[in-house]
């Protein structure tokens, strides 16, 4: 029932017009059958939320997650900073076991150790001056670039931009890697209990 209200609410108001209007009809229908806080009211309101929005909701939905992905990357580059400081004291971090954020974190400060990774452990530990900076040299670049009269169009500064996005690809890598060794430690466990 929940997937037919699904269809009519997708369906085009103009090519299905029966279709369309059942959607409403089906909808109290459901809330009759479906009291609050059951997993077919969930889907319902799952489906609904989406129904009635406009480009302006969309738009609003994007940057409220934008932001909350940027938050989430700002903290873990915290998290490896400080991390990263504690290796270098020599400071031993325990096992992480099945948790998934220190795996993340562990993966990050072991792909970051060493002399070459140096930049972007930098660049991690002052992020938000980092990109204020590039910002800045890459746009003035392109500037001085098209000012001087060298080019007629310049994107030479975006090249700038390259440091970070490393740092920020290698957070990536490592979230990811912590979240595999997780994964692996999860079915080594679950394959020695289950042992015939």
């Amino acid at each position: 029932m929940v997937s037919y209200l699904e269809l009519c609410l997708r369906s085009d108001s103009f090519e299905y017009p029966g279709r369309a209007r059942r959607a409403v009809i089906l909808q109290e229908r459901i809330e009759e059958l479906a009291p609050p806080g059951s997993t077919e009211r969930e889907r319902v309101d799952d489906a609904t939320g989406w129904a009635g929005r406009g480009y302006w909701d969309d738009l609003n939905l994007a940057v409220a997650h934008g932001q909350a992905q940027q938050a989430a990357t700002a903290e873990q580059s915290v998290l490896v900073t400080g991390a990263l400081r504690r290796a270098a004291r020599g400071e031993s971090s325990e096992g992480t076991g099945e948790d998934l954020r220190a795996a993340e974190l562990a993966a990050a400060v072991e792909m970051l150790q060493g002399v070459r990774n140096a930049p972007l452990r930098l660049l991690l530990a002052h992020r938000v001056e980092a990109y204020v900076l590039t910002f800045l040299a890459s746009f003035g670049l392109n500037k001085v670039l098209v000012w001087s009269g060298v080019l007629d169009f310049s994107l030479w500064g975006w090249l700038l931009w390259a440091p970070i996005l490393m740092a920020e690809a290698k957070l990536r890598q490592a979230k990811k890697l912590g979240q595999e060794r997780v994964i692996a430690r999860i079915q080594a466990r679950h394959d020695k209990t289950h042992l015939p």
